[in-house]
């Protein structure tokens, strides 16, 4: 049978889809999930008949113009029954990542199913990123009032430059009321980025109305540089949440200063871009902050919507650092690269994300918890190669009925914690069941007293559960699906049989390993607590001869490029490139007022 569909839109470029194969596989047109975003393609195969969830999706990817295929992690079949809230479509989903922007590619998923296949085919292009801006058109001189600024945005037109000239300017909830066209955006400027400064210390700096094809650059937003607690007052860039989606605003080599919200949407979004930004919240790593409610609500970037990307980022003081909110479609929304030096929460709160979204390639210092699903509304959402130094609560939450995340070669180092963290290397207690997710490749070094892992959530059945790194050895539990245990090979011993997902084993903790305490070519070093902030920089290499190295298991879309026989365990992978984190034209923070 051959089928063929083309499709045009939201996609930077033109989708073709073809497929062949079995008659008896009932599935649609693969098709991009959303908006182009510019390092991943998104993919989305609908199951339109009865089709067995042993059934599975491989994927493989190359440059439209030549090129080799490259293997991509396999697309997810989406647990309906499993899923909190509203039950999604029945489909296989996944991401292709590690793209080059305004690039095409050639993308086959292959479905087989006993001796049926079929195949299908479309062509993708990602997303180009804006380029450099014409010189200014308008000219903000320096001293000019509020009015005056505001009537100076109001007055910009589709392609216009607005320049501020060097100064700092007192806003009151300065607006942008106008937009551009995709191919002629408005750009709101600073002749530089710390000589132009606006400033609000009583509200929100800068509010995006529902206008699209926008770019804001070269500028600093100052703020309270006061904690307001839960009432997040201070506010440095905010989408305004009462009319049609804001498609197309770019942020980017931008500093925020002092504010309780870094840049934050409310509502759905599309194609929005953070990047190469320094966000400074007002929060606190101290016992007061951290063991109270008072970092709740301080997002540093929060994306709901569709196709919206952050990366190259740098984050200090803020509560969840990258996030999305309830009740959005939050489809194909990524973060990546990202440096976190402090957050008093989550460093990625993931609850609400429905398909498609990831973390990956971020390196965080001083989090309560790395990432959080609390639910995840189907998936599928992949979480890999991040860096957690110094984790206060457990390193991964997931809470409430929850299926189809994937957690792979990250590396977390953490001492004596609080809460859920304290006496336990990672707790997970039985807040609903999990079906259908994957723990793979990771490193849990934990130098606290107590127990290694305490995985309390019932159901448990499909997992992958294997090839992971454990320091020290000690109580392992999954009293729910299986029973509590002394030690990590007791545990592997007498669990019982459980259905993989993606891997092949049948059985948890599978060629996981108990690894040294510090097995990395430099040493980490920890307080007694995790009250103490560290504030030197670590890059977790594995140090020759440790027990995780080469330890890992290959995982296609994950461990591509390693060398040797078989990949490392953790996020940095001997023969993989090593990212380059936060923002790239400022790299350090040089004494920030804020976030200490």
């Amino acid at each position: 049978m051959m089928r063929s569909a083309c499709l045009m839109g939201t996609l930077a470029g033109l989708l073709c889809s073809s497929l062949s194969g079995a008659a008896e596989l009932p599935l649609g047109p693969l098709s991009h999930d959303g908006p182009a975003t510019p390092e991943q393609i998104s993919l989305y195969l609908p199951v339109t008949g009865p089709l067995d969830v042993s059934a599975a999706a491989s994927v493989r990817y190359r440059p439209s113009k030549a090129g080799q295929w490259a293997v991509a992690h396999p697309l997810h079949r989406i647990r309906v029954a499993n899923t909190a809230g509203r039950k999604p479509p029945d489909t296989f989903a996944g991401v292709v990542t590690g793209l080059e922007p305004g690039a095409s590619y050639d993308v086959e998923v292959t479905v087989r199913l006993g001796d049926s296949s079929a195949s299908e085919k479309l062509t993708a292009t990602t997303r180009a990123l804006p380029g450099k801006v014409s010189p200014a058109a308008k000219v903000i001189t320096a001293g000019a009032t509020a009015a005056e600024v505001q009537a100076a945005l109001d007055g910009a037109k589709p392609g216009d430059v607005v320049q501020f000239a060097n100064g700092t300017y007192a806003v009151d909830r300065l607006q942008v009321r106008r937009g551009g066209s995709p191919s002629k955006p408005i750009c709101i400027r600073g002749e530089s980025r710390s000589g132009v400064v606006l400033k609000d210390t009583e509200g929100t700096i800068l509010q995006v109305l529902a206008v699209c094809d926008v770019i804001v650059e070269n500028l600093t937003f100052e703020g309270s540089k006061v904690d307001s607690g839960t009432k997040c007052r201070s506010r440095g860039i905010s989408f305004w949440n009462g009319g049609s989606p804001q498609k197309r605003v770019t942020i980017r080599q931008v500093t925020l200063d002092g504010v309780d919200m870094g840049i934050v949407a409310w509502g759905n979004t599309e194609q929005l871009l953070v990047y190469d930004n320094t966000l400074i919240g007002n929060n606190l790593w101290n016992r007061e902050f951290l063991e109270s409610n008072l970092t709740w609500n301080d997002d540093g970037i929060r994306l709901p919507g569709l196709g919206n990307v952050a990366f190259n980022n740098t984050l200090t003081g803020f509560g969840d650092s990258l996030a999305m909110s309830a009740g959005c479609k939050n489809v194909g929304v990524h973060f990546y690269r990202n440096e976190i030096l402090m957050t008093g929460d989550d460093a990625y709160e993931g609850d609400y994300g429905v398909r498609n979204v990831t973390l990956y390639d971020n390196r965080v210092h001083n989090t309560m918890t790395l990432a959080s699903f609390d639910p995840i509304y189907g998936g599928p959402a992949f979480v890999f190669r991040n860096i957690a130094i110094n984790v206060g609560r457990q390193p991964y939450k997931l809470n409430n009925r929850n299926t189809g995340f994937f957690i792979y070669n990250n590396t977390v180092v953490r001492t004596e914690g609080t809460g859920s963290g304290k006496g336990w290397g990672w707790n997970q207690s039985n807040n609903g069941p999990l079906v259908a997710w994957g723990y793979r490749n990771n490193i849990l070094i934990y130098r606290g007293g107590g127990g290694l892992m305490a995985m309390e959530s019932s159901a448990q059945d499909p997992i992958d559960f294997t090839h992971n790194a454990w320091f020290p050895d000690g109580r392992v539990w999954w009293t729910t699906s299986g029973g509590s245990f002394r030690s990590m090979a007791a545990a592997r011993g007498k669990l019982g049989a459980t259905r993989p997902v993606f891997g092949r084993s049948t059985k948890r903790h599978e060629a996981c390993v108990i690894c040294e305490a510090d097995p990395f070519a430099t040493d980490i070093v920890l307080g007694e607590t995790y009250l103490k902030r560290i504030t030197r920089p670590y890059t977790p290499v594995l140090a020759e001869g440790s027990i995780p190295r080469g330890a890992g298991v290959a995982i296609p879309g994950i461990t591509d490029g390693f060398t040797g026989k078989t990949p490392d365990m953790g996020a940095i992978i001997t023969g993989v490139k090593r990212p380059v984190w936060g923002d790239r034209l400022k790299k350090a923070l040089a004494a920030p007022t804020a976030g200490k």
